[in-house]
């Protein structure tokens, strides 16, 4: 704590220091598994000087008993070695056992490779452990394919390849085990297409007539032991009891409010200069890869260097980024929650969030990246205007309290088809095959065959193309525009933005850093999603300004919720515009405003309409009920990120007159309708209100502020808070 003490004698410091909370550490507890240890590899832990901690043996004697196994221990207590035990065992009894390791990023991949490899050579299993993904030399991967007995990939990479499968028939013949890390990564329509690429797996491994065992490890989720078993289709033991030693760590909440010349970016640039100057290493977490960027930027100095990591650099620029941060060359990381699921830097003892991620889940997932060496940590908790901020400031003891969030998969129809077309190519689908991909695969199944994607085939459903995976990809994406960074030494820098990405990033004006270094926009097309950037000689930065549009279209649900409320679920389109731009210096202060032209981006949503049925009986002023519920409509979008995790950024609000009868509008862009985050809040609506009746009770303001029911992106301040805290609580007591 020397180093924030002596905050007080730097420049920028204005006691924004709220609270600090310290979480004691604690020491190792060792244990041997019951399921003895091959003799050498018994010998090779004892000649390195390692000690199983008691879950690491747990684990060993749960798989040796046959069972799957999810492992939910805090970071840097020995995961890895958890993983490698099982395989490394039984590679010593079986020349041809062989595993699959599967990460939701290459950083991951690529970190663990290095470790496997040097435990192959000391022990001379000949495993061959080898990444395998789209970053792998083309001349690598037959020989990867005819040696490796270890083989780490993605979720990405593994839904292509399977449909090369005869070409993996050695591999997949003998698999023996496959390991899912980060496993909490895999929520929503991303963890539903997940899921039914773990079914495809096992459907070959039957196929080849293996039998995997599956060991899982997951960040802070509640429902770690139900998420894999939904995950993989199979009973799951959990392993929850921490035995490794964890150090001490203070978590420390940053006020930026208490200093209006810099901003909360700006601020948190300088912490983490100042503490690298005081000799920790640092990484500071975004929630965009723009404040990444000017973060690195702004808080860089001649004797202290911090590197941005985000998504979007190319394989080279990342692996040298991490080989820079894990052996010290660089005591500073500027990162988004690329980093978040990324490489194992042992050496990080402080770091810094720029704003509260959206859920408790990743607060924690980032925090934990300090202190992973067994050293004392920081964790620096930035919070700023917005109204969830101000709630966690005036409860921190609360939200560390706080249980994470619960992860949950959506399979949307999109998500089951394409699945069942690839599964399809791979192997002919029988009756019992396609009811194993859920309860609306025979109706799917059905459309794909009328359409000609699927044929009968002896054996069972076939697929009409040979290899479907080339045209139907792991996840849906959006289209992509190239960057061009023109550089005053070299050829051009390219990089590769979504859509969505570049209107809010690289419009026509914007300032675009990357690897730190400011670039302008100078021209965009559209037409060819061309954007070309010329370096920038200012310090400033921009910010989007955008227009959406909501219409909904098919009903979902409806449901009367007792007498005074109704709820319907849609299906919705939502229309987002680029309008201008601001820019500002690195104080905050507004440089310049621009008005834009450019074209709209139209994306499938999912609505849910809260009407009040009799607006009359609820016992507010007359006239004062379409006021009310605006200012709780903004209310609830506000607390939605405490009930729903990873979905906070893709909720917006709307508060409608209607005919006498007024209604708000909650709305998150989605294909998954019925299988959305806003479907599950539909269900729990008496919790959101209540947490909504929590934000607004607890502001100390008397007519409503920024931080309760106004949102000073809304222009109607026709709001009164005392009615939208009356029509909660009413509508709290009569919920369905």
């Amino acid at each position: 704590m020397e180093e924030l003490l002596a905050l007080g004698s730097a420049g920028f410091y204005r006691n924004q220091i709220r609270k600090v909370v310290r979480i004691e550490g604690h020491g190792p507890t060792y244990a041997s598994p019951n399921h003895q240890l091959h003799p050498r590899l018994a010998q090779h832990l004892e000649v390195a000087g390692l000690r199983l901690y008691s879950h690491q043996a747990q684990v060993f004697d749960l798989l040796a008993d046959g069972n799957n196994v999810v492992l939910t221990t805090p970071t840097a207590s020995g995961k890895t070695l958890a993983f490698n035990l099982p395989i490394l065992d039984s590679a010593f009894s079986s020349g041809s056992t062989s595993a699959i390791y599967i990460y939701p990023t290459k950083a991951l991949a690529y970190d663990q490779l290095t470790r496997l490899q040097k435990l192959d050579d000391e022990l001379g299993l000949q495993l061959f452990p080898a990444v395998y993904d789209g970053d792998t030399p083309t001349k690598e991967r037959d020989r990867i394919k005819r040696e490796s007995r270890l083989v780490i990939t993605n979720p990405h990479g593994l839904h292509l390849y399977l449909g090369w499968h005869s070409g993996w028939r050695r591999l997949l013949s003998s698999l023996a085990l496959v390991v899912i890390d980060e496993a909490h990564a895999y929520t929503g329509a991303v963890g539903g297409s997940f899921k039914l690429l773990l079914l495809r797996l096992r459907r070959l491994a039957d196929l080849y007539n293996s039998s995997p065992r599956f060991l899982a490890a997951s960040g802070t989720i509640s429902n770690p032991r139900e998420h894999l078993e939904s995950l993989v289709g199979q009973e799951f033991a959990e392993v929850s009891q921490d035995g490794s030693g964890q150090a001490s760590r203070d978590i420390v909440f940053w006020d930026t409010t208490l200093d209006s010349t810099l901003s909360p970016s700006v601020q948190a640039a300088y912490v983490a200069r100042h503490l690298m100057r005081t000799r920790r290493h640092v990484a500071v977490f975004s929630n965009t890869r723009s404040q990444a960027e000017f973060i690195a930027s702004v808080g860089s100095d001649h004797g202290n260097r911090i590197v941005p990591y985000r998504s979007g650099y190319s394989a080279d620029v990342r692996r040298r980024v991490e080989a820079e941060l894990r052996e010290g060359q660089v005591r500073g990381v500027s990162a988004t929650s690329a980093l978040e699921l990324g490489v194992d830097i042992g050496s990080l003892d402080a770091v810094v969030l720029n704003g509260y991620p959206g859920s408790v889940s990743a607060m924690w997932q980032r925090i934990g990246r300090a202190g992973r060496a067994g050293q004392d940590s920081i964790g620096l908790v930035m919070l700023g205007h917005d109204p969830i901020s101000r709630s966690l400031l005036a409860n921190a003891e609360e939200l560390l309290r706080r249980p994470p969030e619960a992860a949950v998969t959506d399979v949307s129809v999109a998500t089951l088809a394409r699945h069942l077309e690839c599964g399809a190519a791979e192997s002919p689908l029988t009756s019992a095959d396609i009811e194993s991909f859920g309860e609306r695969a025979n109706e799917i199944t059905a459309t794909l065959l009328e359409s000609g994607k699927l044929k009968r085939v002896p054996g069972g459903v076939g697929a009409a193309s040979n290899v479907p995976h080339l045209r139907l990809p792991f996840v849906e994406r959006e289209l992509s525009y190239n960057v061009l960074l023109h550089s005053r030494r070299g050829a051009p820098i390219h990089e590769t933005l979504s859509a969505s990405q570049a209107m809010r990033e690289a419009y026509k004006g914007a300032i675009f850093f990357h690897f730190g270094a400011p670039f302008r926009v100078h021209s965009v097309d559209h037409e060819h999603r061309q954007v070309r950037c010329e370096p920038d000689q200012t310090s400033n930065h921009t910010v989007a300004t955008t227009f959406r549009a909501v219409s909904r279209s098919r009903l979902i649900s409806t449901a009367r919720c007792g007498t005074l409320m109704t709820l319907e679920l849609a299906e919705a389109l939502v229309v987002e515009q680029l309008t201008g731009y601001k820019e500002y210096s690195p104080s905050q202060k507004l440089v310049a405003t621009r008005k834009l032209k450019a074209p709209s981006i139209t994306s499938p949503a999912v609505a849910l309409s809260i009407a009040l049925s009799q607006p009359e009986s609820l016992g507010l002023l007359p006239g004062s009920e379409h006021a009310s519920l605006h200012g709780l409509e903004h209310a609830l979008v506000k607390v939605l990120p405490l009930l729903t995790a990873g979905y906070a950024s893709e909720v917006a609000g709307l508060t409608l007159k209607g005919d006498g009868a007024p209604s708000m509008l909650l709305y998150q862009i989605t294909r998954d309708g019925e299988q959305s985050s806003l479907a599950r809040v539909a269900e729990h609506i008496g919790e959101l209100m209540r947490l909504g009746i929590a934000l607004i009770d607890e502001c100390e303001c008397e007519t409503g502020c920024p931080f309760c029911v106004l949102d000073p992106r809304c222009d109607d301040d026709t709001i009164v808070k005392s009615g939208a805290l009356a029509l909660a609580r009413s509508l709290a007591k009569n919920i369905c």
